[in-house]
């Protein structure tokens, strides 16, 4: 009858879906499992592929007899650093190396290395020895050609060395130094405001000039000189009794989380020897941490003062930092 065989052809269709079904559900209980054995796996392999903490903590009595306090620390891969910051603490990886512009000024550089890695930034250095510590390589490198630094303007941001003025149609506006309440701007906020600093307005605290930290690019960390420049006119440093050589060598950015987003106006920073223009330097924003530098060759072996000046068509987080050095 046509009735029973249309119920007899819908059982089977019911019973082959069913069974479809099954061996749907074995497979998906089969790859899950698989999914767990394997995430075992890769946590066994990493958690054993790399040194713990507390190996990096038993290196520091290794690694300390081969520093001077010049010594440059680099570690790779790079996400280990914090790692070894941990371990070896601030008087063996300051500030100032850890947050460098670049690595031309050091002779020497000691790198812990693990898991096989390499710093592609020391390729061009000579190696003077390695050995194995445990888990870790230490090669110690030599700079065939450091550059030979004559005065870094990081290091003299304070009364008498420096004054810092607005000039807003021909008046100036001595920016004061001293303390100033230190801030930072949290996750997606502004970078550590310091104190003291040389506060150039009451009503908006980012107008000032002052050391600080920044991130570049590659989000790594970069020590500046801030120079939020003003609405109007021009911001000027004045540094008095600075020792030239051939060039004055920098690096200039913005925090990279906002200059990602930003379109605004370039930022322009002037360079005045004795009174002299010397050059100028122009950031746009997308550009990133970026070297420039300013020949002086004709001052080279002369004490001069030395004026920075910064501008902006815009106002609106024209977060200016700049690294500079005379070489």
């Amino acid at each position: 009858m046509p009735g029973l065989a249309f119920l007899a052809t819908f059982r089977g269709f019911v019973a082959g879906r069913a069974l479809g079904q099954g061996r749907w559900r074995g497979l998906l209980v089969l790859a899950t499992m698989g999914v767990g054995v394997l995430e075992l796996v890769l946590h066994f392999h990493f958690s054993r592929a790399a040194p713990r903490p507390d190996e990096w903590m038993a290196l520091e009595p290794e690694v300390r007899p081969l520093l001077t306090p010049d010594t440059l620390i680099v570690v790779s891969p790079s996400w280990a650093e914090p790692l070894a910051r941990q371990a070896l603490g601030d008087s063996a990886m300051p500030l100032a190396h850890v947050a460098r512009a670049d690595d031309a000024r050091f002779e020497r550089a000691l790198e812990i290395a693990i898991l096989g890695q390499s710093a592609p930034e020391l390729a061009s250095w000579q190696l003077e020895q390695q050995r194995q510590v445990g888990r870790f390589q230490l090669r110690s490198w030599k700079n065939p050609a450091p550059a030979r630094v004559l005065y870094d303007f990081l290091a003299h941001l304070q009364p008498p060395e420096l004054s810092v003025w607005v000039e807003q149609d021909g008046q100036r506006f001595d920016c004061p130094f001293g303390p100033a309440q230190v801030s930072n701007g949290d996750l997606h906020g502004h970078p550590t405001f310091p104190s003291p600093r040389f506060s150039c307005s009451q009503g908006n605290e980012a107008l000032f000039v002052g050391p600080t930290v920044i991130e570049d690019q590659r989000y790594l960390p970069r020590r500046c000189i801030w120079a939020h420049p003003p609405k109007r006119g021009q911001l000027r440093l004045r540094f008095e009794g600075v020792p030239l050589g051939t060039e004055l060598h920098g690096y200039a950015g913005l925090p990279w989380f906002f200059e990602r987003e930003s379109k605004g106006a370039d930022i322009r920073l002037e360079l005045h020897v004795a009174g002299e223009r010397i050059g100028e330097y122009v950031h746009s924003d997308g550009e990133g941490w970026k070297p420039f530098s300013f020949s002086t060759e004709r001052f080279a072996g002369q004490t001069q003062a030395v004026e920075l000046s910064v501008q902006s068509a815009k106002l609106w987080r024209r977060w200016f930092c700049f690294q500079a050095e005379a070489r």
